[in-house]
């Protein structure tokens, strides 16, 4: 979910290179899928349409995709994949409803989160949906086969439960979701038990109800900015919270950076120079490694190859 500060103080940006590694080995057909002994040493994130070359651009041991962005060719790139010998996690919305998504029209009015008694739209157009509402909670649970399970995926990425984190969402209504979100981990833990499950952007409070059944968590937009400055006691501090909880419930910290292209014509600093500065993405990844996280950067969006 890329979007403007969902705390006060973190600002989202996004970023970086992507890092060339090798073709891991094809998963054993042996055994089945333990995703709780998954440990893998790469992962790459595009949200984007298909294109021809993506498969070659995107190969890690961990890949994650919106099946929906890539239409009718879902099945085949997910394949594609897998033979390389990637786990392919599947991304879903699970707070939030947009326009464009096809179950739209299932979703109930009654079930949209209000604030002031208007239905709440924590980004752009897209309104929260209450996870207090049993049914929606049973509704996102079968999503998770129909939208990705179905396509081949291994797992869901599970986007835009951060809102739960938002200031402007009010105390109450807000300790009213955490106790729908514990009960939602728990129906797609118990419906899915050899699934990857991945949560986006859960770093606060949205966490607790989550660690006990989760696989990995994101820290999105890991900007080595953040981690100097007035804002690194901040940073540090939810860094603190995460390990708090993985000494509970081990799970994954998977990083993601994305920044804005290179204006044309422009030159790294480091070749500006003519010496081995560090570039930005190189930080994160330093930062990343240094707090025992997995990174991740991309240049441009979450939509974009290059």
């Amino acid at each position: 979910m890329k979007r403007p500060l969902i705390a006060t103080m973190l600002v989202c940006s996004v970023l970086a290179a992507q890092a060339d590694g090798p073709t891991p080995a094809a998963p054993s057909s042996a055994k089945p899928f333990d995703p709780s002994t998954f440990k893998p040493s790469s992962w790459s994130l595009y949200y984007g349409n298909w294109r021809p070359d993506m498969v070659d651009r995107l190969v890690a041991d961990l890949v994650v995709v919106d099946p929906a962005a890539l239409g009718g060719k879902a099945d085949e790139v997910i394949a594609a994949f897998k033979a390389r010998g990637c786990r392919v996690v599947g991304y879903l919305s699970c707070f939030e409803v947009a326009k464009w998504h096809r179950y739209l029209p299932r979703v109930k009015e009654e079930w949209r989160v209000k604030v002031d008694g208007k239905n709440w739209v924590p980004w752009g157009a897209n309104e929260a949906i209450s996870l207090a509402e049993p049914e929606w909670r049973d509704m996102l649970v079968s999503l998770m086969k129909s939208e990705v399970f179905d396509h081949g995926c291994e797992g869901v990425f599970m986007d835009t439960l951060a809102d739960l984190d938002n200031p402007s969402l009010p105390e109450e209504e807000r300790v009213r979701q955490l106790d729908g979100l514990g009960k939602f981990a728990a129906a797609f833990r118990a419906a899915y038990p050899d699934k990857l499950f991945i949560a986006n952007w859960t770093l606060q409070r949205s966490l607790p109800p989550l660690a006990p059944y989760i696989n990995a968590v994101c820290w999105e937009d890991f900007a080595p900015k953040h981690f100097g400055g007035a804002t690194r006691g901040w940073m540090e501090g939810i860094a603190r919270g995460i390990e708090a909880q993985r000494a509970k419930h081990p799970f994954l910290v998977l990083t993601l950076w994305d920044s804005a292209a290179p204006a044309p014509g422009s030159v790294p600093a480091a070749q500006a120079t003519g010496d081995d500065a560090p570039t930005p993405q190189d930080e994160m990844r330093r930062i990343s490694v240094e707090h025992g996280y997995l990174p991740y950067c991309t240049i441009g969006g979450y939509r974009e190859l290059r």
